[in-house]
């Protein structure tokens, strides 16, 4: 019984440690973003712009463009209302989708770590899950941002 016990202690120690040298190698590639944004570098966009990209999606049927963010620095933050540069994409293409109406409509404080969203309309339905899009917020861009 105790040799039963002591192989099942040494193979567990071992799938244990598989797991934990298989995580450090995986993690010596310093993930840049979470999930869908993995692969992007979003380093100068959220220092210049207070926001961290979480996603980018297709709601509401595929009828509305929504970029989910997350706020980094409450005061750079509020470049997401800027009137006279408002947040946009743009498609592979060329493209340009903007805010047609850019008012919120939320009385409440923006805080640090919270998450909010934008709502583009998906003109003509131009933007379609996997295409690849540039965000821009105020003055500064972000690339090869995939739709989901």
């Amino acid at each position: 019984m105790q040799r039963v016990l002591l192989v099942v202690g040494l193979l567990l120690a071992g799938v244990g440690g598989w797991s934990v040298s298989h995580r450090l190698a995986a993690s010596e590639h310093t993930p840049t973003g979470l999930g869908p944004m993995e692969s992007i570098d979003q380093s100068v966009f959220a220092a210049n712009t207070g926001l961290w990209i979480e996603h980018v999606s297709l709601v509401g049927g595929g009828g509305i463009i929504q970029i989910r963010y997350r706020i980094l620095d409450v005061d750079k933050s509020q470049v997401i209302h800027d009137t006279v540069n408002v947040p946009r994409i743009v498609t592979a293409d060329g493209f340009e989708i903007s805010f047609q109406r850019h008012e919120h409509s939320h009385e409440r404080d923006t805080r640090l770590g919270s998450t909010d969203n934008e709502q583009l309309v998906n003109i003509g339905s131009t933007v379609k899950r996997g295409d690849k899009i540039t965000v821009i917020i105020g003055l500064d861009e972000l690339s090869g941002v995939v739709v989901q």
